[in-house]
């Protein structure tokens, strides 16, 4: 009886042996399974974040190039507009001592031969006019000047908000796709 405890023993040692290294196997088959899983997971996730690390510093980059040529841009519209603003005031110089010496003229002509006023005071006028003209002119290419910035302004406004929008429509993407 002795001899066959220790043969039913190892019958049931390894009965209890084999199902259990399948057991075993099974779990490191399922856990290797995880493994490669969680490994594909991780590298798709850091793929995802490498791509947009790199396509928010292609749009830092960009808008830093922006940003620069905008700045520059309204610093030559500043220098413009404040070229044509002395040059307006230039012209009302010119125009204002035009008109003066006419009047003067005017004046002088007048005391030489005195007969002639009606004729003199008409080119006043005439000249006052054309100066008055100019001037409307002048002021009429200020303003449409300064139409012209106001608008390119919103244009650049637009352009420097157009990556943020993308930026935002890309995370919604994001967040969409990892739901």
């Amino acid at each position: 009886m002795s001899e066959k405890q220790p043969e039913a023993a190892n019958k049931l040692a390894e009965a209890f042996g084999e199902s259990y290294q399948t057991v075993m196997k099974s779990a490191v088959d399922a856990q290797q399974r995880n493994v490669k899983l969680a490994q594909g997971w991780a590298e798709a996730v850091t793929g995802v974040v490498e791509s947009q690390a790199e396509t928010n510093r292609s749009l830092t980059r960009a808008m830093e190039s922006f940003v620069k040529l905008a700045d520059e841009t309204v610093k030559s519209q500043e220098r413009t507009s404040k070229a044509l603003a002395e040059s307006l005031d230039a012209y009302r110089d010119v125009l204002e001592k035009a008109v003066s010496m006419q009047e003067r003229n005017e004046n002088m002509v007048r005391n030489f031969f005195g007969g002639a006023p009606s004729e003199l005071q008409r080119g006043v006028e005439e000249s006052q006019t054309v100066a008055q003209n100019i001037m409307d002119g002048s002021q009429k290419q200020m303003e449409a000047f300064q139409k012209m910035m106001g608008e390119a302004m919103d244009s650049y406004t637009s352009l420097l908000n157009a990556p943020f929008a993308l930026y935002q429509k890309q995370m919604e993407a994001f967040g969409k796709r990892s739901e």
